[in-house]
């Protein structure tokens, strides 16, 4: 069951990170925001090293990050290996292959430059128009974890 935080914030569902850093992503989330099978790009946040932001490639030529992108070709065309942290303007970047189940795997190494590890729980909320977010603590998370009926997705 979705719902939405105290705050305006909706909240699709929580998903475990699995020991081989897998994760499985609301299929809800997923369509609001046209992402598909296929390469999809995680950007950490402004202000946490416990989380990023799913987004894919082709919402970003119209959205304030165009210039950011212009300065990763490496990233916009997935020539760098999936997975490798690219660091640009205090955030952090990599790209990852989304597959048919929903699922998708983050190497352990990105995993810890996020604040994460197997076996956490991210709560997966609506961001802005560009990306949906994958918390692993703060504000949002702490009043999710007293909130009953919020899916929960295993990998």
């Amino acid at each position: 069951m979705s719902m939405t935080a105290r705050g305006g914030k909706f909240v699709y569902a929580w998903s475990l990170i699995g020991e081989d850093g897998s994760l499985h992503l609301p299929e809800q989330a997923l369509q609001e925001y046209g992402i598909g099978p296929g390469p999809i790009i995680l950007m950490s946040g402004r202000n946490t090293s416990s989380g990023f932001n799913v987004m894919c490639k082709e919402l970003i030529p119209n959205s304030p990050l165009a210039a950011v992108f212009a300065n990763l070709p490496e990233l916009q065309d997935f020539s760098v290996q999936e997975g490798h942290i690219i660091p640009f303007k205090e955030r952090l970047f990599c790209w990852v292959t989304l597959r048919n189940d929903h699922s998708l795997t983050v190497p352990p190494a990105t995993l810890k430059q996020w604040g994460l590890q197997p076996g956490d729980k991210l709560l997966c909320l609506r961001g802005s128009h560009l990306s949906f977010t994958c918390l692993a603590k703060g504000p949002y998370v702490d009043r999710a974890e007293s909130s009953f009926g919020i899916k929960v997705y295993k990998v």
